[in-house]
């Protein structure tokens, strides 16, 4: 077990191993590191995405699971690169991007050259994943309803909004979707 920076995707693999972990052993965390014969911190860590787990540490945790050889095999193809800042922005895990976004109360981005892809338009992803040769042909338009759909979440309705009649306030709609927003300031709709 190694120490590094956690990344989306560790933590939501960490996790996914404590779960794993409360519906097959039925112990807490420091029941199952004693079972295991490890430090409680050291199951903290690998569960909370802290920590890398070794081969043999994943192979551990399969077995006192009752998990076979397959299920770690697909686990650990998964957990291999979970630690990798990069890797865990590519669409592979657009899973876990998605659900950062949907569990973020802010989100702050800059690029110089590209606007962020949950204000992107359909026409600007298209080609900008056509240009980039990220996807073949097929896969274009695939690629532009995923970044769509990952758009809901700025589309829903907080309990802090408040209606905006103007239904062209781009500050509204980036805050809470069309048509609802919190004081977004915008001087040209009466009543945000």
């Amino acid at each position: 077990m190694s120490a590094t920076t956690s990344t989306a995707l560790s933590r939501d693999l960490g996790d996914e191993l404590r779960l794993l972990r409360e519906t097959t052993s039925k112990m807490t965390g420091r029941q199952f590191a004693v079972h295991l014969g490890w430090d409680p911190s050291k199951v903290s860590n690998i569960e909370h995405g802290k920590a890398r787990a070794s081969d043999v540490d994943l192979a551990q945790i399969m077995t006192a699971c009752g998990k076979d050889l397959e299920y770690l095999q697909e686990f650990r193809s998964r957990y291999h690169n979970a630690f990798d800042p990069y890797f865990a922005q590519v669409s592979d895990n657009l899973r876990t991007i998605a659900m950062t976004e949907a569990l973020a109360t802010k989100i702050t981005a800059y690029d110089i050259l590209t606007p962020h892809g949950l204000i992107q338009t359909e026409n600007y992803a298209r080609a900008l994943i056509d240009e980039t040769g990220l996807a073949a042909t097929a896969g274009i338009e695939w690629g532009v309803q995923l970044r769509m759909e990952r758009q809901t979440v700025l589309r829903v309705l907080r309990r802090s909004c408040s209606t905006c009649t103007n239904s062209r306030c781009s500050s509204c709609w980036a805050m809470c979707g069309p048509g609802r927003t919190s004081t977004c300031g915008c001087s040209s709709a009466p009543t945000c």
